[in-house]
């Protein structure tokens, strides 16, 4: 990772720190993937995405969370509960409703555990980067109407982080 990436960013989160990564790495001229390597100490817990199958896995007890696809031009969120998954012709397949479809495992480079303020709100999520450094999705931990984080799932989202991150 160069000097000159790590300032920009740097500079970018210092102007807005909890804007949107999208908008931080817009901000910085950088891809999202070299804004969460470059979050503050704390915020991100970096994998390889050799874990892709585990954490998905280990995600299904989780009850409901927030899946988000963000191309740039759509930002698409399902809520629901991860459901099982296997792999099947080179694509992990997901088993369910809302959530449903076929994610390419070994096209996950880095997986993220992402713990950070954004809109005023304490945030956690899981994002799936590809090893052209796009982000593939995000998960984010589930609200109750009145968009506290659902009991249990904090915990969740640590052990599963601790257990694979160290």
């Amino acid at each position: 990772m160069s000097e000159e990436i790590s300032a920009r960013v740097a500079a970018a989160l210092a102007e807005k720190p909890t804007s949107a990564l999208e908008d931080i790495a817009k901000r910085a001229n950088v891809r999202v993937i070299d804004v969460v390597r470059n979050l503050p100490e704390g915020e991100a817990h970096c994998v390889d995405g050799e874990h892709f199958v585990d954490v998905m896995q280990s995600m299904r007890d989780w009850g409901d969370i927030t899946f988000i696809v963000n191309t740039g031009t759509v930002i698409f969120e399902a809520k629901g509960q991860i459901p099982d998954g296997s792999l099947g012709h080179g694509y992990y397949n997901l088993h369910g409703k809302p959530i449903g479809g076929h994610l390419k495992a070994d096209a996950c480079e880095l997986i993220a555990f992402v713990s950070r303020t954004f809109m005023n709100s304490e945030t956690h999520s899981v994002q799936f980067y590809a090893k052209d450094g796009t982000c593939m999705f995000k998960v984010y931990l589930g609200r109750d109407e009145d968009r506290n984080i659902l009991p249990g799932q904090v915990d969740a989202f640590k052990t599963l982080r601790d257990s694979i991150a160290g």
